[in-house]
């Protein structure tokens, strides 16, 4: 009963232009209508190179060409309602490829939902980089 209360009425536009850090442009804003969050319709995606090893960024986002990732219009509400993200969440790093950035040296970024031990916030991480068994793609199912 809990978690259908918590996920009762939360609609989230995934067409609305998403935050932009200071200084950052989007490079790619994958646009999803109006979502209805629900944890559960939320799954998790990795690469079976991460479950081995890890896998470099930019063929991650090759790998999810035509997924139905969720952007980061869904990371931004849910830390405006951090009571919403599962508590199994905490031990994971959750990517919302959805919105791709490029900072001010040009480099393309993804940004990712991040427990510091007390509180949510987010950090971005730099496509060129690696992303190993930690890591999720977070994708509407």
């Amino acid at each position: 009963m809990k978690d259908s209360l918590k996920n009762a009425g939360h609609l989230i536009d995934c067409n609305a232009p998403p935050f932009i850090p200071p200084n950052w442009s989007v490079e790619k804003h994958q646009p999803g209508g109006l979502w209805k969050f629900n944890s559960t319709k939320i799954s998790f995606y990795q690469s079976q190179r991460q479950t081995k090893e890890f896998i470099e960024g930019n063929k991650l986002r090759q790998e999810l060409a035509g997924k139905s990732v969720l952007n980061a219009n869904v990371l931004d509400y849910l830390l405006a309602h951090p009571d919403l993200i599962p508590e199994s969440w905490k031990n994971k790093r959750v990517y919302f490829w959805g919105t791709i950035y490029r900072d001010p040296d040009g480099d393309l970024h993804v940004r990712h939902l991040d427990w510091n031990g007390s509180q949510w916030g987010w950090h971005f991480k730099w496509l060129n980089n690696i992303f190993g068994f930690g890591s999720f793609v977070a994708i509407a199912s």
